[in-house]
């Protein structure tokens, strides 16, 4: 009787025990399929659905005359879509393969395909690949479950190395753009974002707005159809006021002056308008959006960044005779027939200030004193006119101040001065003021500064704000903003002093020193300076404005070639290259 007491007892346990697992078992799934049962089917989803996110087209770069600078073109893309039975041995197996591909290591590579593994989401492997690498990996596909190639959109300047320095380029996403961009809810941290330029300035106008690919994959990640497709909003259109044929003629000629380097600004005199920026060595920013290999690090290693256009900052030296000839004659302080003798030198107390032209150009007046930029006369005219006149003039030209060019850390330059001089607490001397005279001594300017000052002389005294960006437009090509023009300035000066300095700037071309800028049938007006290199071979400068005769002009030029030496030899061909390209076209 015990023995069948105690086999009841344990069986009656056991059934206890039976009964209560089932009843936790219909709790589990009670709660798993009323309670949590539209997370698991969401999560069951996850693992049958994977969403590849595409970059939208974006806005085109445009200049004035409808010639695209940047836009975009297709690129197969290599992606990985990360599957259950995903493991270790085939995430590096994986990496090893794609290595000699992708031009990288393969620690690199399984890095990414660790993360995408782990946060179970599809990541970008490489992007922008070449049509034989696409077709080597379009192999792997049937070796490699999860290996996939998409076609997207992507950045391309079709020009190359062409107005880098304004366009910028693309680049990948760093920590501390990625802290801002999150914050607005429509950046993701594996997109390319606009660095430097137009790119960075105008980031959220030419973004656009992303699609999606929503694709169906298999427990290997092998893709098994697309679902469905959310379609991408291409950015909107920058029109900028560039001209892109005269930057490309101002680029080549730059290459190809004595030091293949220098800077040229061309702009509109009367609204401002940017037609030339141009910075070299420059750069393709194509080159930003190839695959890594080692011959690419390299060469982006070497990125010339630099804008000389708007950083560069040099003694402007014989152009700024400009400023002090307006500035004696305009105040009255000299008549244009006042005339100095000049035999080569000109002696100042215990020193001796020489001219460029060791024989002297004998007697001139101050015509004759431009034309063939004697510095003995200049020498004579400013102490006759004053520095501190001078100065007032240089300063109602802007001259140490930035010219609010909207795109990279533009300098102001240096302003030189007797007032200058007692801002920093030190003492001015005449032969201060013989340097002043010939634009050499702490004086410095930037080539888009001398490009405003030259179109204010072209324009009669007003100094625009350099306008780049002309307007905005939606794909459907709706303008949605202008840019006005601004005055920033202007100097006050009589129209009888305008004149005057123009028909002498005039005669630099046709008689004097600026005569390799001369085209006949054309009025230029412009003015040669070969400014001081204590670092090595002096800098070449040549400022210019022209048109048709008798009409006002149309465009005014500053340039600088580093280490190019005389302005006539080495600058002025530049800008007779970049005027008679501009006024040999039908005028619209």
């Amino acid at each position: 009787m015990k023995n069948h007491k105690f086999e009841y007892s344990r069986l009656a346990l056991l059934a206890r025990i039976f009964y209560v697992a089932v009843g936790l078992i219909a709790l589990k799934l009670c709660e798993m399929q009323v309670i949590y049962g539209d997370w698991y089917r969401r999560a069951a989803e996850r693992n049958r659905t994977q969403v590849i996110f595409q970059t939208a087209p974006r806005g085109r770069i445009i200049d004035r005359n409808g010639q695209l600078v940047a836009t975009n073109r297709s690129s197969f893309n290599l992606i990985f879509l990360p599957g259950k039975k995903t493991d270790w041995q085939y995430l590096q197996k994986l990496a090893r393969e794609l290595s000699p591909y992708l031009a990288q290591k393969p620690e690199q590579i399984l890095s990414v395909l660790k993360d995408a593994h782990y946060h179970k989401i599809p990541v970008r492997l490489a992007e922008n690949l070449g049509r034989q690498t696409m077709f080597r990996l379009a192999e792997l596909k049937t070796l490699f479950p999860g290996v996939d190639l998409v076609l997207e959109a992507r950045r391309f300047y079709p020009r190359g190395r062409f107005a880098s320095h304004l366009l910028g380029y693309m680049g990948e996403m760093d920590p501390r753009h990625w802290r801002i961009l999150r914050q607005r809810g429509d950046y993701r941290q594996d997109v390319r974002i606009g660095k430097r330029g137009l790119e960075e300035l105008f980031e959220q106008e030419l973004k656009g707005e992303e699609g999606g690919l929503h694709l169906e994959v298999d427990a290997q990640g092998r893709l098994q159809r697309v679902l469905r497709t959310d379609p991408w909003t291409p950015g909107n259109d920058i029109i900028v006021t560039l001209d892109a044929d005269l930057q490309q003629v101002a680029e080549d000629a730059l290459r190809a002056s004595p030091s293949g380097a220098g800077a040229v600004v061309a702009m509109d005199p009367f609204s401002g308008d940017i037609l030339v920026l141009a910075s070299v060595p420059d750069y393709d920013p194509n080159l930003f959006l190839q695959p890594r290999t080692p011959e690419v690090q390299e060469a982006l290693r070497k990125i010339p960044e630099f804008n000389l256009a708007i950083q560069g900052s040099y003694p402007p030296g014989s152009i700024f005779k400009i400023i002090t000839l307006l500035a004696a004659f305009d105040s009255g302080r000299a008549s244009p027939e006042v005339s100095y003798r000049c035999p080569g030198y000109y002696t100042f107390g215990t020193r001796t200030f020489r001219c460029w032209k060791k024989g002297g150009h004998g007697a001139l007046d101050m015509a004759g004193g431009l034309v063939h930029s004697c510095d003995v006369y200049f020498y004579q005219l400013a102490l006759k006119t004053g520095a501190l006149v001078i100065e007032n003039y240089a300063r109602q030209f802007r001259i140490g101040q930035v010219t609010h060019f909207p795109i990279g850390a533009e300098s102001g330059g240096n302003a030189f001065g007797p007032f200058s001089a007692s801002q920093k607490g030190q003492r001015w001397a005449e032969g201060d003021t013989l340097n002043l005279a010939i634009g050499q001594g702490e004086l410095l300017v930037t080539p888009m500064q001398m490009a405003q000052m030259i179109a204010a002389v072209a324009n009669g005294g007003t100094l625009w704000r350099p306008r780049l960006v002309r307007q905005i437009r939606s794909p459907a090509g709706q303008s949605l903003f202008k840019q006005r023009i601004e005055v920033l300035g202007t100097v006050q000066a009589g129209k009888g002093s305008w004149d005057f300095l123009r028909s002498s700037l005039v005669k630099v071309v046709e008689e004097g020193t600026g005569h390799s800028s001369y085209i006949a049938g054309l009025e230029i007006g412009g003015k040669t300076g070969t400014a001081q290199n204590p670092l090595g071979e002096d800098h070449a400068w040549f400022v210019a404005y022209g048109g048709e005769p008798g009409a006002p002009p149309k465009i005014a030029v500053a340039v600088l070639v580093q280490h190019g030496g005389h302005g006539s030899v080495a600058a002025a061909p530049v800008a007779r290259k970049i005027i008679s390209r501009m006024l040999s076209r039908p005028q619209s």
